[in-house]
């Protein structure tokens, strides 16, 4: 998949959002969803591993039914395209809570005095 990030940027501006997440079944087994997220009109490109991007596609699977009922947990992968492999645990309570997490690398830290 080779997004048109100028046409993303525009249809995100119309819609009001902050970026657009696809997602599909992965290829090699050692995680269940392959994700993208993209947020060109916020400068991102794409975003090598997304936390609201992985809730929301938690909440879309369960809201179409295509999560069991039952609590579960699952893992996605997303970052490979931009050379940056990582993977997001996800569990879903039997309420329907999700819970994003798994080891995270800092890239940056600081401080902003105002």
């Amino acid at each position: 998949m080779q997004p048109d990030l100028a046409r993303s940027a525009t249809f995100e501006r119309r819609l009001r959002a902050t970026g657009i997440t696809v997602f599909g079944a992965h290829q090699t087994g050692d995680a269940d969803n392959e994700v993208r997220s993209f947020a060109p009109s916020c400068g991102v490109g794409e975003d090598p591993v997304c936390g609201s991007g992985n809730g929301a596609v938690a909440v879309f699977q369960r809201v179409r039914g295509l999560l069991p009922v039952t609590p579960l947990a699952y893992v996605a992968a997303q970052g490979q395209r931009v050379g940056r492999r990582g993977r997001v645990s996800i569990s879903v309570s039997a309420d329907g809570t999700v819970t994003v997490g798994e080891e995270c690398v800092t890239v940056l830290d600081g401080e902003l005095r105002i």
